[in-house]
């Protein structure tokens, strides 16, 4: 079954610390991204956040392009039985990557989710 739990992607993540400065609340932003269907709700992309966030720990500062293959293998072995298949969580994934490497700023409203909403 699903985590009911809140994911909260750190934005701007303490290095040393590990603390988040500035937090994302992906279960009230989630219905606004643009891979979130019907079909589909914020639980089923439950892994794929999780995934991307401990992927950004390991691998600051790499391109996502870089890690993709890896983070897919990884993404494989850890499945738990109703997370979503690469193919469909890859969207999530990316999204949080680029939120959590500043590549979507605040006022980038075409990708991702936007701080302050």
């Amino acid at each position: 079954m699903p985590s009911r739990e809140t994911i909260r992607i750190g934005a701007n993540m303490d290095e040393k610390s590990g603390s988040d400065s500035k937090k994302i609340d992906w279960r009230e932003h989630h219905a606004h991204q643009p891979y979130a269907g019907d079909k589909r709700g914020y639980e089923d992309y439950v892994p794929a956040y999780h995934s991307a966030q401990a992927a950004f720990a390991k691998h600051r500062g790499k391109k996502f392009e870089e890690i993709e293959d890896d983070l897919a293998l990884e993404y494989g072995k850890h499945q738990v039985g109703t997370a979503l298949p690469w193919d469909e969580a890859l969207p999530a994934v990316r999204s949080a990557w680029d939120k959590l490497g500043g590549v979507i700023s605040p006022r980038d409203p075409s990708r991702g989710i936007r701080s302050g909403m």
